[in-house]
């Protein structure tokens, strides 16, 4: 038998997922779940509209410009624009601050889907329901795909970071259930989808803005690809598992393990949502650092801090703070601000922090170091090894040694955050443009969206006063 035959028709295996699981399979839990990232993600979006950032303005900008049918609505704005548009500016939004869920096996989801399924929704006259549908069926996708793709190779390490296409296919499993594609649309679909641009990831380093377009070219490749099969214009039927498809571009086992369990092993309970806005990475060192905070550490006092981690933790290194790219990625900034103010901030704050003198006298003095033992943790990271452990020691002048090691950060699913906690964190972000009225009515509409004739009755929550 060749290697081909060995995982026959995975693409389509896939897209019978998208098109054929019935909504009354889904369990309970998963639900309710997918719920709180729903959540989740329109909190980020307003929260980064609130933030009137220039990144922000000129994406919203240029989707008004665009042109095009008034298909789908833009947060914050409340204005309706063509639905690529308007899904590309709102998920910007929704990854701006770098306050997006994610997986343990690499990449956020929310922002990449949930832009998807609003924008698609409307287009459409979707209900509740079945943007509800889609967007579990989204994270299950991505979540399936990400654990086979990135088993084989870690994806923070890539210097070409192919991993920006699992959001694409995922979004356009979403789109093409919202669309009732048939099961060789979808298939096209995902084709369609993995035909991506490649990126560096130097936005790491040098701060670069596009960082945050990112998702937005993730999302419009997604939504395009479903609207271009529906036409019945299709990919690669085969892109999972043909001879020049993804999973030999990654090296992963064939047949794929992780793509097996496929609607029988619902996996958006193992998603993590993020106490705070940076790279999750960097969360371990930023928890530690806050438990020292609360042991009365005197910034002034600090000879020297070193944070351990791993390698691909500790990459994320910097001194230089140029935006706010560079404050989601930097320990030595996320660990000094902790360290001295007791809270971790967004990251639009950083020009301002950095007028502090004992943040910006603190920072030069975090040291990032990784170990073999802790490079081992995270090459097993399972849901029972959590994948960012890592440990603060501080070096007073007096010469003590204040040590605080984190092994699951808060928002893990073994640590997770409260259901009070999450709604917490969607009220302060959208609480920023919206009314408490208004917020509490968009929470409740999340809470009952099985029963929202027209994902339209959500959207149209979404406006705010502020143009």
């Amino acid at each position: 038998m060749s290697e081909v035959s060995a995982v026959p028709e995975l693409t389509r295996q896939v897209a019978e997922f998208v098109t054929q699981t019935r909504a009354d399979s889904f369990p309970p839990e998963a639900v309710e779940q997918v719920k709180l990232h729903l959540l989740d993600a329109l909190g980020n979006m307003l929260g980064a509209y609130a933030t009137r950032h220039p990144v922000v303005e000129g994406v919203l900008r240029l989707a008004r410009e665009a042109g095009g049918h008034a298909e789908a609505t833009l947060v914050g704005t409340g204005e309706k624009v063509a639905c690529a548009d308007a899904a590309m500016a709102n998920a910007v939004l929704a990854n701006f601050l770098d306050f997006s869920d994610g997986h343990f096996m690499g990449g956020h989801i929310n922002d990449r889907l949930v832009p998807v399924c609003l924008a698609v929704g409307e287009r459409s006259n979707a209900s509740g329901q079945e943007v509800l549908a889609a967007l579990l069926i989204g994270y299950e996708v991505y979540i399936h795909l990400a654990a086979t793709l990135f088993a084989a190779v870690e994806p923070a390490s890539a210097r070409l970071p192919y991993f920006v296409v699992v959001g694409p296919l995922a979004g356009a499993a979403a789109a093409g259930r919202l669309l009732h594609l048939s099961t060789d649309q979808v298939a096209g679909a995902l084709g369609l989808a993995a035909s991506f641009q490649l990126a560096g990831a130097q936005y790491v380093h040098s701060g670069g803005q596009e960082k945050d377009l990112c998702p937005g070219h993730e999302v419009r490749r997604a939504v395009i690809s479903a609207l271009l099969a529906q036409q019945g214009i299709l990919g690669s039927v085969d892109i999972l598992e043909g001879e020049r498809g993804l999973l030999r571009l990654v090296g992963a086992d064939l047949p794929p393990e992780g793509m097996t369990d496929l609607g029988r092993r619902w996996r958006v309970t193992e998603c993590y949502l993020k106490p705070y806005p940076a790279c999750r990475y960097l969360h371990a060192s930023i928890e530690a650092a806050l438990r020292l905070h609360a042991q009365g550490i005197d910034p002034a006092e600090v000879e020297s801090v070193t944070v351990t981690t791993n390698s691909s933790s500790a990459a994320r290194t910097c001194y230089d703070i140029r935006s706010h790219v560079n404050a989601i990625f930097s320990h030595p900034y996320q660990v000094a601000v902790a360290l001295v103010e007791g809270k971790a901030d967004l990251p639009t704050a950083w020009a301002v922090k950095l007028q502090d003198p004992r943040i910006a006298n603190l920072l030069p003095r975090v040291r990032v170091r990784a170990t073999a033992a802790y490079d081992e943790l995270y090459r097993h990271r399972s849901l029972s090894q959590p994948p960012w452990p890592a440990e603060v020691e501080v070096v007073l002048r007096d010469g003590r040694r204040l040590t605080v090691q984190v092994t699951s950060p808060r928002g893990d699913p073994g640590n997770p955050l409260t259901v009070e906690e999450v709604e917490e964190k969607f009220a302060a972000l959208a609480g920023r443009v919206l009314s408490r009225e208004r917020v509490n009515h968009l929470r409740q509409a999340v809470r009952d969206l099985e029963a929202v004739p027209h994902i339209g009755a959500l959207t149209s929550l979404l406006a705010t006063d502020l143009r």
